[in-house]
């Protein structure tokens, strides 16, 4: 069985590019994805659940924790499930965007497990305007994510000049120089490179094994997993659930995004504005409303580091009354 594993931090465009695996042609393989959230609510399954009628693809939702570490043995579960039971022949692995890609490398390197599994290139998506201030905010944590992919996207390139891209192109083969860098706009990438292609060459390095004719570079894996905050290459990520059914008006929730200080990092989840529903998706600064279908429950995920949870729900809930201009 084939196993695909997308990493990137919250709001590159994973789910994006997850998606677009699962519109592309399977080859009459029977494909199922994972999708984890750093939540109590999933989100990204939700808006992956939108496939085509007749799609050969099953979905595990992971929630409540991080695949490297709380929800690990739930992951390998998930996997041999899918194996057994459902007789996938591919699966796509959407970590949460606070995943650690060592903690998962350590994993599926397991020489019990390797003779299972068909690790396709490991794929890390980078919002590239945001890349150096994200780096700049989490440090070696956010390296780690370029560090151990076999293919670097460098996605929205539509929102960054051609110095900036250069200049981005440069800065992760200095982090990774054996890695694959693909330029895209909305993870419009070629999909059957991802999950037809070569295995991965950073499992075949844990594994020990020769890869393709790659000289290996050492990247210094280290597989100790600190969960101390002091502990840098670990994003110190909060998160919780607020509740969206009142709905609200359209300027107001934009007013309210743009008030956020930079320790919101993300959020993301299904309201109603102006009384229609809609996918409100924030990130770091940039915030996309879309049009969604009517759903039975309204809520939003917020991520981030030091929030203030009271004052921002109660922020929030007046957006959400119509209290707010």
């Amino acid at each position: 069985m084939r196993v695909n594993l997308l990493f990137g931090f919250l709001g590159s465009g994973k789910t994006t590019l997850a998606r677009r695996l699962l519109q592309s042609d399977s080859r009459g393989r029977k494909m199922a994805v994972i999708v984890n959230e750093f939540g109590d609510v999933g989100i990204d399954g939700a808006i992956l659940d939108g496939r085509e009628e007749g799609q050969n693809i099953d979905m595990v939702e992971l929630t409540s924790g991080c695949l490297c570490c709380t929800l690990k043995g739930s992951l390998l579960q998930a996997v041999e499930e899918l194996r057994r039971k459902s007789a996938a022949d591919l699966v796509v692995i959407e970590a949460t965007g606070v995943a650690e890609p060592e903690e998962m490398v350590e994993t599926f390197s397991d020489p019990s497990l390797s003779e299972l599994y068909d690790m396709g290139p490991m794929v890390t998506v980078v919002d590239s305007p945001k890349f150096m201030k994200i780096r700049e905010m989490l440090g070696p944590f956010y390296e780690a994510q370029v560090k151990n992919a076999d293919t670097v996207i460098l996605n929205k390139t539509d929102l960054a000049d051609a110095d900036t891209l250069e200049g981005l192109r440069r800065e992760v083969l200095g982090l990774n120089p054996d890695a694959a860098i693909i330029f895209a706009e909305q993870c419009d990438v070629d999909t059957g490179a991802l999950l037809f292609g070569p295995e991965s060459r950073v499992m075949a390095e844990a594994l020990g094994k020769p890869h393709g004719g790659h000289e290996h570079h050492d990247h210094d894996h280290d597989h100790s997993h600190d969960h101390d905050h002091d502990d840098h290459r670990h994003a110190p990520a909060q998160s919780f659930v607020l509740d969206a059914s009142a709905g609200g008006r359209r300027d107001a929730i934009e007013a309210f995004f743009q008030a956020q200080p930079e320790r919101l990092w993300r959020a993301k989840g299904f309201t109603q504005l102006d009384g229609a529903p809609v996918l409100v998706q924030f990130t770091m600064g940039q915030l996309d409303i879309s049009p969604a279908g009517p759903r039975d429950k309204y809520h939003m995920v917020f991520i981030g580091d030091g929030l203030d949870q009271d004052a921002l729900a109660r922020a929030f809930a007046d957006v959400m009354s119509g209290e707010q201009p």
